[in-house]
């Protein structure tokens, strides 16, 4: 993003049985440095992260922790720059009607599936800087999924460098988060660097293509993570060889079946996890998309 700017973001995720919505200030200093405020929901109040390039740290207040995490797709300017092409390429922008949005007028588009018809995202964005100001996603019945919008915002190349440094803090405690690799849209050789004999879906939906992949080491497992995309929509394939690293113990699973392998699913709202083993190596599948769809992506991975 080149342009710096100040304000307060709302976004709020509907799931199946609860929705999660966050505000935060949030401040962005061109091109890679941001710093986030949580104001709401009450259990992050006060926490904060930083996000300088590929590294974040991420303050927790409560525990009194930094959470140190690295993902190298953050940064991956190429990679945001080809999933425009793919964009257009699969959704059909429809103009709509003027807005305003925090006090900035806006243009607002709608994005049309140019297989199914369906309108998938409707984005405002600012007419002078071509900020989002505002982004709405649904589901394929139409439902909102995902809705985020500034309630506030000021463009500003005054933004001090200090508060983007980052935190040191005493009394708390250096955590390592999750570390990705630098992806790559070379799937061959990042599937030659997993160390193992990776897999990849010989069917994937009309649309979706192969974006990039990265190695990434996930609680101590190293781990392949293959990424599809139609230019909004994604599917995520995590692999590896040394024992499942998906923690479902928060979700409430469920039993089904690929092929004739026994494996787990859990749906929340129109995103679906599936996990399952086979050939020694561990399978999970993360997609906006139904569980039956998902189920067939599977199935070709290893015919």
């Amino acid at each position: 993003m080149h342009i710096s700017y100040a304000g307060r973001l709302e976004n709020v995720r509907f799931g199946s049985s609860r929705s999660e919505a966050t505000i935060y200030r949030i401040e962005h200093r061109a091109p890679n440095l941001t710093r986030r405020w949580y104001i709401a929901p009450q259990s992050l109040y006060g926490d904060w992260t930083v996000m300088r390039g590929s590294q974040s740290y991420n303050v927790d207040v409560r525990h009194r922790q930094v959470i140190v995490s690295t993902n190298a797709v953050v940064g991956d300017q190429v990679t945001l720059a080809d999933n425009v092409g793919l964009l257009m390429s699969n959704y059909r922008p429809l103009l709509g009607s003027p807005d305003t949005i925090a006090g900035r007028p806006a243009a607002e588009i709608a994005l049309m599936n140019r297989y199914t018809g369906q309108i998938a995202m409707r984005v405002w964005i600012d007419k002078q800087t071509h900020l989002v100001l505002e982004k709405e996603s649904y589901a394929p019945n139409g439902s909102v999924i995902a809705h985020m919008r500034f309630d506030k915002i000021r463009y500003a190349n005054d933004l001090p460098a200090a508060i983007f440094e980052a935190p040191r803090l005493t009394g708390f405690a250096i955590v390592r988060g999750l570390s990705h690799g630098a992806p790559t849209n070379d799937f061959g050789s990042v599937v030659r660097a997993a160390g193992f004999q990776a897999r990849s879906p010989k069917y994937l939906p009309e649309g979706f293509l192969p974006v990039t992949g990265d190695v990434s080491d996930i609680k101590g497992i190293r781990t392949l993570h293959l990424l599809y995309s139609d230019g909004i929509r994604t599917i995520s394939l995590f692999e590896n060889n040394r024992g499942a690293a998906v923690d479902l113990s928060r979700y409430k699973a469920q039993s089904t079946r690929v092929e004739n392998h026994d494996a787990q699913y859990v749906q929340d709202g129109p995103t679906t996890l599936l996990t399952w083993a086979e050939t020694g190596l561990h399978f999970t599948l993360v997609g906006d998309l139904s569980r039956t769809e998902l189920a067939r992506i599977a199935a070709s991975v290893v015919p």
